[in-house]
């Protein structure tokens, strides 16, 4: 597994999450199969903050699936009363390429809800989680 420095990075400096130091001396970090997400990563830190990572492959595959993913993670941290969850698409391609649109999906979707969040970023960023 990847270690707690390396995903403290991550959410830290990619991110941008400014969590206490304290809650990551818990991290849960699953490889996930979902029929309902295309996620195949979940992190949960510090039982506060959800992370689903989603390597996506090309550009009409996220927008059905990024819905989805949404969906699922928000219904997830609803109910094991978490505080935040971010969703992170991974692009390996430029991911200013699928920004714009996944910026402007997830405002449809997430709507005033400000527990919610959208990273799009380059596959490079995860390379050390």
């Amino acid at each position: 597994m990847t270690s707690r420095f390396h995903i403290r990075n991550f959410v830290r400096n990619v991110l941008g999450c400014t969590c206490p130091d304290k809650i990551f001396e818990q991290i849960e970090d699953k490889q996930v199969a979902s029929f309902s997400s295309p996620h195949t990563r979940s992190l949960t830190i510090g039982g506060r903050l959800l992370i689903f990572i989603w390597h996506v492959k090309d550009r009409e595959s996220f927008k059905s699936g990024l819905l989805a993913m949404l969906a699922a993670g928000k219904k997830e941290r609803d109910e094991r009363g978490l505080n935040r969850f971010r969703a992170v698409l991974a692009i390996a391609v430029t991911p200013h390429d699928i920004e714009t649109e996944a910026q402007s999906y997830f405002k449809q979707y997430a709507g005033d809800d400000n527990r919610m969040h959208i990273h799009v970023v380059s596959s490079v960023a995860l390379r050390d989680i």
